[in-house]
């Protein structure tokens, strides 16, 4: 009798909680699709409908529908009115969460209590660690730590230190050149740095490394 009412007393999921690979892949798609229409039209309807889309990609990811439904219902007019500074605004915004979330992913793994997440890529990869190997994997992670902090500040140094408007050009692809480019550097410099080692091919290392930041926002999901 007290398990039927136990039972009884379970929520059923909600429309948000059923099918989460469903739901993440739809809510990264409007997201890109809120990203290329925000970036390539500036009319006051296309403002909106960008902000519109990436509102319910978050209530998508979140599963909380009501709190973006009122977002929506408080920046869509903002974004009809100003649609120009709107824009910029959520650029910005979206530039320093990304930025954000990848910072904070990089410098959690480096916790006493945890293991530094690139360390964590590479024994999906190779297993066990070589001591040499992961104390190269430690100082790469602190290495990509500082690289994020450094990106996520740089806009706001150029705003008021660099000449008008290069503050842009971190969230205009400078950002994602530079990782592209200390990414080749970096593949290059290992295999001089760690010798007598069957070292992974770039896709390899960047699916394991999306693996582990995976594995990271589950557990850090749970701890909280």
């Amino acid at each position: 009798m007290v398990q039927l009412t136990h039972t009884s007393m379970i929520a059923k999921p909600t429309w948000l909680q059923r099918y989460p690979s469903v739901r993440r892949g739809v809510a990264a798609a409007l997201l890109s699709c809120s990203i290329l229409v925000g970036h390539t039209s500036a009319a006051t309807l296309a403002c909106a409908f960008s902000l519109l889309l990436q509102c319910i990609a978050a209530a998508l990811l979140t599963r909380h529908a009501g709190a973006f439904a009122l977002m929506a219902a408080l920046v869509v007019p903002v974004a009809l009115y100003w649609p120009q500074q709107a824009l910029v605004v959520d650029h910005c915004a979206l530039y320093a969460l990304s930025m954000g979330i990848m910072l904070f992913v990089f410098a959690h793994s480096l916790l006493p209590s945890r293991q530094p997440l690139i360390a964590v890529a590479a024994s999906r990869v190779h297993g066990p660690l070589r001591a040499d190997v992961a104390l190269y994997t430690h100082a790469l992670t602190i290495f990509w730590t500082l690289f994020f902090a450094a990106a996520l500040l740089t806009p706001a140094l150029l705003f008021w230190l660099g000449p008008q408007g290069t503050w842009r050009w971190p969230q205009s692809g400078g950002t994602f050149a530079a990782a592209l480019t200390l990414m080749l550097l970096e593949a290059g410099i290992r295999r001089i740095v760690i010798r007598n080692f069957k070292h992974a091919s770039l896709r390899t290392t960047v699916t394991a490394f999306c693996s582990a930041r995976a594995a990271a926002n589950r557990t850090t999901t749970s701890d909280a």
